[in-house]
């Protein structure tokens, strides 16, 4: 089981590649909110802000069909209870790895918009520490 962001899986993604090689059942949760996860709090650094956004919905399931794994695109949690389900299934009596793409938004992660949401203090030195 491999939980990762949709940043993560921007550089991990060809993992995927390597456990269909080695034959070992994975399943990897995407969350993607379509960024980064930086958010810029000033008006300089907002004109800036299209540097973390990515490709709006972009889908990581169906790149994982490309490298021969099951993909899962699921938008609910009902939906993602589901196909979690299939995929442990799928891993445990297939042998077949996943990957489920969690299309979330951006916005989530604001604790104004969606409270409690996640705030990080990321001044130097502090460490990202979620309050």
């Amino acid at each position: 089981m491999c939980i990762t962001s949709d940043a993560g899986v921007a550089y991990s993604l060809f993992e995927l590649d390597t456990v269909i090689k080695y034959g070992l059942p994975t399943v990897t949760i995407v969350y993607n909110n379509n960024a980064w996860g930086v958010w810029p709090n000033t008006a300089r650094s907002a004109r800036s802000m299209h540097m973390y956004l990515f490709q709006e919905n972009l889908r990581y399931d169906q790149m994982a069909r490309g490298l021969d794994a099951n993909g899962e695109y699921v938008r609910t949690p009902e939906d993602f209870w589901a196909a979690l389900a299939r995929t442990y299934k799928l891993a445990c009596n297939e042998k077949v790895s996943t990957l489920i793409n969690c299309q979330a938004l951006k916005e989530f992660t604001s604790p104004r918009d969606f409270p409690p949401g996640i705030f990080l203090n990321a001044e130097p030195g502090t460490g990202a520490v979620a309050h």
